[in-house]
């Protein structure tokens, strides 16, 4: 995992090292091919959107389309996670955005494309929140990167 400079992340989110421990979990769950650990950084209500847009809601659906995936055409694939920012939005509650840099996979699952050959990568954002004096996902959705960058028209 990659964290990002301490400079880009402008206040302090209490028990940070909790926060980020959290997603250096999740990378290395998805490294050993383990859906379920993956998502059990999610909380039992929460909602994910995948890069195809499609919604889960729930840590069981969550595992379910992760265990999936990585026993699929993602098995075998690394991924790298690097934390952009950490923005606290009250003492329990954080925004995490992040960029996820997917490698090694045998094939990517139907509609989306590779961002250069053979790396896909993409943006999450997060919502975290603490509870109980633990942090877990309550909300994330996951965004490909395209291939050909976009030309900004007026």
């Amino acid at each position: 995992m990659v964290l990002a400079p301490a400079a880009v992340i402008a206040q302090k989110v209490p028990d940070e090292a909790a926060l980020r421990s959290l997603f250096q979990d999740q990378e290395a769950a998805w490294n050993r091919g383990d859906g379920v650990a993956f998502a059990a950084a999610f909380t039992e209500d929460s909602d994910f959107i995948n890069v195809r847009g499609d919604l889960f809601h729930g840590r069981t659906m969550i595992a379910a389309r992760h265990a999936a995936i990585l026993s699929g055409p993602l098995k075998g694939s690394h991924n790298l996670i690097t934390i952009r920012t950490l923005t606290p939005v009250s003492t329990n509650l954080a925004i995490v955005e992040t960029d996820h840099s997917t490698s090694d996979f045998r094939s990517l699952p139907p509609g989306i494309v590779a961002t250069t050959p053979g790396t896909l990568k993409t943006r999450m954002t997060y919502v975290a929140r603490r509870q109980s004096g633990k942090w877990s996902i309550l909300f994330a959705q996951n965004t490909a990167v395209a291939s050909t960058p976009v030309t900004p028209t007026r």
